[in-house]
């Protein structure tokens, strides 16, 4: 059971997600639900009742792409969205991992949803892509030795 409530036009969620780069850090894996979003986001899910962030990080790769990574925490986000008259409250840990096994396409399907799919992009283009949230950015495109924090409200 995922840790998520909702009452009226509110909603809480716990999730964590991953920032997965290949062996050498040249391309970074991206993940987009394909019904008409036009924006990315990381590998990742819900975290469930009395499951910590790292378990379910693994857990969600492995169920996600039968990936099997080591994983480091990067950052807390606190992320509040408003789409649709609803207003989302979400805390995310955010974890660094590499893939050091082949890349035989640019495009992988997940492997437990329909409609969504993960896509190797170069991790030089990044900012050519629309990511949420923005703070993700961050930390791709740097090797921080710290921990950080984010805050971000988001509207879509």
């Amino acid at each position: 059971m995922n840790i998520e409530f909702e009452k009226e036009n509110n909603r809480f969620s716990v999730r964590t997600s991953a920032i997965i780069y290949n062996y050498d850090k040249t391309k970074v894996l991206l993940f987009k639900v394909e019904d008409g979003r036009d924006y990315f986001l990381m590998p990742g899910g819900r975290i469930e009742f009395n499951e910590d962030s790292k378990s379910a990080i693994k857990r969600e790769i492995l169920e996600e792409l039968n990936y099997d990574i080591e994983f480091e925490l990067c950052s807390i986000q606190e992320n509040f969205l408003k789409h649709n008259n609803v207003i989302t409250t979400q805390y995310c840990f955010v974890y660094k991992g590499i893939y050091n096994g082949e890349i035989s396409s640019d495009k992988i399907e997940c492997m437990d949803h329909d409609n969504q799919s993960f896509y190797w992009v170069n991790i030089n283009e990044v900012n050519n892509y629309k990511i949420l949230p923005k703070s993700l950015i961050d930390d791709i495109c740097t090797d921080a030795p710290h921990l950080n924090h984010y805050i971000e409200r988001i509207k879509l």
